[in-house]
């Protein structure tokens, strides 16, 4: 049963309108969860939004769902938002491999990530 951030959201918020209805499901359904990369993605975008810890509520979610992917890349992910990145950046960076083609200088903040320019490495024509 795939769980969209809704469900995560309603059992992570201290107040959220949907948590009894969302805690009953988990009792219903909680051998047979799943959740998807795009699930903690959308997660950490509305992060900012609530008052949760981006890491405690990947490790919540990873104990109650099956997850397909590599967890270290969600956790990597968050690292990287501390450090800097946006979501999107910070995904990018984690599933990189440790190189990342790219113009964007904000990986050259990270050491765990080697950015190969994609910009030329003369001036640009004015």
């Amino acid at each position: 049963m795939y769980a969209d951030l809704d469900f995560w959201l309603a059992l992570l918020k201290n107040d959220d309108w949907l948590a009894d209805r969302a805690e009953s499901l988990l009792a219903e359904h909680e051998d047979e969860l799943e959740v998807s990369m795009a699930t903690f993605i959308e997660l950490f975008l509305v992060a900012e939004r609530f008052t949760f810890d981006r890491e405690r509520a990947v490790t919540a979610i990873l104990e109650l769902a099956a997850y397909e992917g590599n967890p270290n890349v969600v956790y990597q992910a968050s690292e990287n938002i501390e450090d800097g990145l946006n979501t999107f950046d910070a995904f990018h960076a984690a599933l990189s491999g440790g190189s990342i083609i790219s113009s964007d200088q904000a990986y050259d903040e990270l050491s765990s990530v080697n950015r190969i320019r994609l910009e030329p490495n003369e001036d640009p024509p004015a």
